[in-house]
């Protein structure tokens, strides 16, 4: 008996073989919207000047961004509400370009699987100023929101000698409707210190910005700008930003509401 033999088209021979990896997709990033508040840190390299930040900033459509800035550089304060525009690259980097009053403001931002701003760095020539941010709920806020305990472990720097020498300080703190009593645990260039203190948050009208005055039991006095991070609206605030005023202390922190 003979051997029937079949011939396939080409086609069908091509459609038989296995199929090698599919190319892949190109990476696409979500694009978000919100409010956040930003802390950060870091340093003026041309003359070792410190600087720290606070901000509060809200995403736009169309890439636009606004918000307020209030700022440290070394004993001097600055502080400027501002507009800008922001792009977002394929590699999920978000890069913002804020016009302030003493020029523009480039920073460049890394995203989370949502498309939220996390961790930024400005490193325009001469500055290297790393940061954080947090989402924040919309809607104003009271000095009720911060009512229960709030606890913060913060590193900064303080005037000594026409230098600046390294602090750090861990804080436990009682709210009440605007009035807080706490206690400091610190180290000011190596001298330890445990401090009990008191004071008060006055907020802006219709804001989440204000200031914080506190006396500690030596009657030493502290001054603060803060930035109150609103959480939903059941559960108050998540905590509280603040930026030291005090010439001869530089000190950003995060204070966390349990």
């Amino acid at each position: 008996m003979g051997v029937t033999r079949v011939v396939l088209p080409a086609a069908l021979l091509i459609a038989a073989l296995p199929a090698g990896p599919s190319p892949a997709a190109p990476a696409t990033c979500p694009i978000s919207t919100g409010r956040f508040a930003v802390w950060g840190a870091g340093v003026i390299e041309g003359s070792k000047t410190p600087t720290a930040r606070l901000m509060e900033e809200r995403w736009l459509p169309n890439g636009r961004v606004e918000g307020l800035l209030v700022e440290r550089l070394g004993s001097q304060e600055r502080r400027s509400a501002y507009r800008g525009q922001r792009s977002i690259g394929s590699n999920c980097v978000a890069v913002i370009e804020r016009q302030l009053p003493w020029g523009l403001d480039r920073s460049e931002v890394v995203l989370d699987g949502r498309g939220r701003p996390v961790y930024g760095l400005i490193r325009s020539t001469g500055r290297v100023i790393s940061s954080s941010w947090l989402p924040m709920a919309t809607g104003r806020c009271n000095n009720a929101n911060l009512n229960g305990l709030v606890v913060s472990r913060q590193m900064g720097l303080s005037q000594v000698s026409g230098g600046w020498s390294p602090n750090a300080v861990v804080q436990r703190e009682q709210w009440k409707n605007g009035s807080v009593e706490g206690i400091a645990l610190s180290s000011y260039g190596g001298n330890s210190e445990t401090a009990s203190y008191s004071g008060q948050l006055t907020l802006n009208p219709r804001s989440c910005w204000g200031t914080i005055q506190e006396t500690d039991q030596t009657g030493r006095s502290y001054n603060y700008s803060a930035l109150i991070v609103n959480g939903r609206r059941s559960n108050g605030a998540r905590g509280y930003l603040y930026l030291q005023r005090d010439p001869g202390d530089l000190t950003v922190g995060w204070l966390v509401r349990d």
